[in-house]
């Protein structure tokens, strides 16, 4: 791969709803959030997370066009049999640590629970892909984030504080006249997680103008979802 894989820690400043619309569910979750296919933990696909981005390079940082179209392509002349490949691949968003809260008597609210497997699997990922860094790298960036407690758990474990029961569900309300028309339950990935992401691009400094940035990711941005930190390893 002809090009410069960097890797990005995503941390939800807020909680984060990012849909998959596929999912039917006939239990009590109506909109569910994406999972990756193979280990079914909580990700953030691909196609989201690169439109997400383009939008903030445009709208909020006004990148120059011929940047935009370098890095995420075009369609030329409103076909979309006519396009403009981009230069830059954006990954699938793994999650590596999931934020739970403490009981006991100390002074921290919450901790953050992950899986040595969990991101063993990331990084043999990275090296695949070209990323010069490893677990040692993800690790001593997060500890200047974050100063809590961090838990080990086992794989099973993991899977299961991330399963459907253990995730928060959000009741929302559409109120006509002041009453009830539709009442659904909206699955999100807490506050304070930790997701990452490869993105590979033709020089490696190409989206560093991202780094330290909030970005808004998925849906109910009007009402304080999926505001992530972007931190670049």
């Amino acid at each position: 791969m002809n090009k410069k894989a960097t890797v990005w820690l995503i941390i939800p400043q807020t909680n984060l709803h990012v849909g998959n619309e596929s999912v039917v569910s006939f239990g009590v979750i109506d909109k569910a959030i994406q999972r990756d296919v193979t280990t079914t933990l909580p990700c953030i696909n691909s196609s989201s997370l690169k439109g997400a981005v383009k939008e903030f390079l445009t709208e909020e940082l006004h990148f120059d066009e011929k940047k935009i179209v370098g890095l995420f392509g075009s369609v030329k002349n409103g076909k979309t049999s006519d396009t403009q490949k981009g230069g830059a691949i954006f990954f699938d968003a793994n999650l590596l640590y999931l934020p739970k809260s403490i009981t006991n008597n100390t002074n921290e609210v919450y901790q953050l629970v992950y899986c040595d497997e969990v991101i063993n699997d990331f990084v043999e990922k990275t090296k695949v892909l070209g990323f010069d860094g490893g677990k040692e790298m993800i690790e001593s960036k997060l500890n200047e984030l974050f100063s809590g407690t961090k838990k080990s758990t086992s794989e099973d474990d993991f899977k299961n504080l991330c399963n459907d029961e253990s995730l928060p569900i959000i009741a929302r309300n559409c109120l006509d006249n002041g009453e009830s028309v539709n009442l659904w339950y909206e699955q999100v990935l807490p506050s304070k997680s930790v997701l990452a992401v490869i993105i590979a691009t033709p020089n490696q400094n190409d989206l560093d103008v991202l780094d330290g940035k909030i970005v808004q990711i998925g849906a109910n941005a009007t009402i304080g979802y999926g505001y992530c930190k972007f931190v670049k390893l």
